[in-house]
């Protein structure tokens, strides 16, 4: 019986957890949470789906454990950092974690404030020019950091980094009401582009400007489309600009809409056939990538046709034991530099390997004891 109720955790934990997709600016694709686990698929398309040039990535200190159903997960490129929220249930949104792709090493920073939006209907973004962390959750917008201050440029020269949850910033008033909202909302020059939400019309947007902390208090036409639940993600720009370019995929996966926010105007392509809370979404200059969470496959969509390749070939990857790696740290929102493979170091949170000891037996026994009772 103990043997049934180890087996039954560990296929509740896979089907809720959800992995991502990202890329670099060397459109290298990056996979992290996968049921055959975190590695670098490399620079090739052809090499996205089938998982031929795969680079494992698994077992580095701090890794989180993407055990969370809402991952964020995007790239700060004038870092070259993959920045995470909420992919490790243990530290919630009180955490943010950080990829250096260069050295190939995990940072964990402190998060804190009165009020942090929940992981359920948390969507965000880092801003391409600022490396602030822009979210929307609980019907209001939050950051982390500021352009001038304190963000994640700071993270190299303050190993001991704590960053802030802030909300109430902005200088003009939301202009719809934002209870029972999800946010959908890509990042286009600068400006937050939300759709689906009260009071648009078809193809309209409420526009954030996130270098004034301004709502602009009329919507934006960007075309005729209809107002639906879904996702986005910015398309790079070749030369390292601020992109005007995002895909807005909504969930029912029949279309894939291009906004182009310096034109004003939106194109379209076919969707992916299927969409939803389990994909995630990445891109290149040339490529729209979709992440399966629940097989870990790659579909690429090619921008200048909208052909989509199906991927088949890193389902069949032997799967990590249990369903993801797992995670090697904690929170306890002291940092400190240590050695993460020679010749690197990343900044960590310092953890208390008592108090995980501590905390593991606790969850251990727990589940004795729950095995007994079923007996």
């Amino acid at each position: 019986m103990l043997a049934h109720f180890a087996i039954g955790c560990a296929i509740a934990r896979s089907v809720a957890a959800l992995g991502c997709a990202v890329a670099d600016k060397s459109a290298q694709v990056f996979v992290f949470g996968a049921p055959y686990g975190d590695a670098n698929l490399g620079a090739s398309s052809s090499e996205w789906g089938s998982g031929t040039g795969l680079a494992p990535l698994n077992n580095l200190p701090l890794r989180p454990a993407f055990d969370t159903a809402n991952p964020f997960c995007a790239y700060a490129p004038y870092l070259d950092y993959f920045v995470f929220l909420n992919v490790d249930s243990s530290a919630g949104l009180s955490a943010l974690h950080i990829f250096d792709v260069t050295a190939k090493a995990w940072t964990v920073v402190p998060l804190t404030g009165a009020d942090l939006p929940s992981g359920d209907d948390l969507v965000a973004t880092v801003d391409h020019d600022t490396n602030v962390i822009y979210a929307y959750s609980k019907g209001q917008i939050y950051r982390i950091g500021d352009a001038g201050d304190i963000n994640l440029s700071k993270l190299a020269s303050t190993p001991r980094l704590t960053m802030n949850w802030l909300s109430q910033f902005a200088v003009t008033p939301q202009p719809f009401d934002g209870a029972n909202y999800k946010a959908v909302f890509g990042q286009g020059t600068n400006h937050l582009h939300f759709f689906n939400a009260p009071g648009l019309a078809a193809g309209e947007a409420w526009i954030f400007v996130v270098h004034y902390a301004w709502w602009q208090p009329t919507a934006q036409s960007y075309g005729s489309f209809p107002q639906l639940p879904g996702q986005s993600v910015y398309i790079p720009v070749a030369t390292g600009g601020a992109p005007p370019v995002f895909a807005y995929i909504p969930d029912n996966g029949q279309a894939t809409l291009f906004v182009d926010t310096k034109a004003n105007a939106t194109t379209t392509q076919a969707g992916f056939g299927q969409s939803g809370p389990t994909f995630r979404y990445a891109a290149t200059a040339e490529q729209l990538i979709q992440y399966d969470g629940t097989t870990g496959n790659l579909n690429v969509m090619q921008l200048a046709s909208g052909a989509v390749t199906k991927g088949t070939g890193l389902a069949s990857l032997p799967k990590v034991s249990g369903s993801a790696p797992v995670a090697t740290s904690t929170v306890s929102g002291v940092a400190r530099t240590v050695s993460t493979q020679a010749g690197s170091s990343s900044s960590v949170a310092a953890a208390s390997s008592k108090s995980g000891a501590s905390k593991a037996a606790f969850v251990g026994m727990s589940a004795m004891l729950f095995g007994l009772f079923l007996l």
